[in-house]
């Protein structure tokens, strides 16, 4: 069996933890590992590590900055899968794994989605292959080089819910429209539409200054996982409104937990079905006439919805 090194750099956000401790749970051959972030330590039992403490735009250098000795045992290993959308040269099999695609869709946005984008280009040309999780990022990447998709769907027989509301995972950047998501937000709680809004950072202050005292929506923070979804059950409808995914996880996980939802009309929503209710990005009216229709159209109360896996054991 290959022996596989992990390079978990740069791995911060929710989706790239659920990542991290997928690939731990259904690889038995990762036999090393590279992060730089404490946070993953309750998750990275019972492997080698090496915690790196250099900054982390000096990465695609850690060939030369981290010790020989440790870089020659790096090089011993059959490949190294480089989880944090960029690495560094090493000398055996080498992947990067693209999850955040702003840096390749929209470069000039920040300065900091412009350095992204030459790191990003920089790994691209020593890496053997590209790893992504759907077919839609694969047009971002350049045509010459491989590249596999590890996610795919399949359907799952679920019960619907039979509580009442919206929820909706609110993060203050703007990639995820947050001014549009409050506006909506409003909208729904002043049609008298119960609202429970996740707040997936510390507390946005934007946000609570304008929900504050309304008595239709309920505000939560510092939530894990689990209570994600136990808030998820709680209601009937999801609302997402990013503009870009390589994903969009909490879609999926919110379709597995029996709630329909609200989703823009975008390329990392290509699937159709009874629990999908799309509109245009950005259109306050059309989103609230979807979020109407997700609230009164009937349907089955047990049907096939689509659930998201990937398939590391294809690396």
């Amino acid at each position: 069996m290959e022996k596989i090194v992990l390079n978990a750099c740069g791995i911060k956000s929710k989706g790239g933890i659920t990542v991290l401790k997928n690939i731990l749970k259904e690889a038995n051959n990762i036999d090393f590992l590279i992060y730089d972030n404490h946070e993953l330590e309750d998750y990275i039992n019972g492997v080698e590590k090496l915690f790196i403490q250099y900054p982390r735009f000096t990465h695609p250098l850690l060939n030369i900055l981290i010790n020989k000795n440790y870089l020659k045992k790096i090089n011993s290993f059959d490949k190294i899968i480089h989880l944090g959308n960029f690495g560094f040269k090493t000398s055996n099999y080498s992947y990067t794994f693209i999850q955040n695609i702003l840096p390749l869709v929209s470069p000039y946005s920040s300065f900091r989605n412009f350095i992204l984008r030459l790191l990003y280009f920089f790994s691209f040309r020593i890496s053997d292959e590209i790893i992504i999780q759907q077919q839609h990022v694969s047009d971002l990447i350049p045509h010459a080089l491989k590249r596999k998709i590890i996610g795919n769907t399949f359907y799952k027989r679920i019960e619907q819910s039979k509580n009442v509301g919206f929820v909706v995972i609110f993060d203050d950047v703007k990639n995820k429209n947050p001014d549009f998501l409050i506006n909506l937000i409003l909208k729904l709680a002043n049609q008298d539409h119960k609202v429970d809004v996740i707040c997936s950072t510390i507390k946005s202050q934007k946000l609570f200054n304008k929900i504050d005292n309304n008595q239709n929506i309920n505000y939560f923070e510092n939530v894990n996982s689990e209570e994600v979804l136990s808030i998820f059950k709680n209601n009937h409808c999801y609302i997402h409104t990013s503009k870009y995914e390589t994903v969009g996880l909490p879609i999926y996980e919110a379709l597995e937990s029996g709630l329909k939802v609200v989703v823009p009309d975008e390329n990392y929503v290509s699937l159709e079905n009874e629990n999908i209710f799309k509109y245009t990005l950005g259109n306050l009216n059309s989103a609230v006439e979807a979020c109407r229709l997700a609230s009164t159209k009937s349907s089955s109360e047990k049907l096939e919805v689509p659930v998201y896996s990937e398939n590391w054991n294809l690396i």
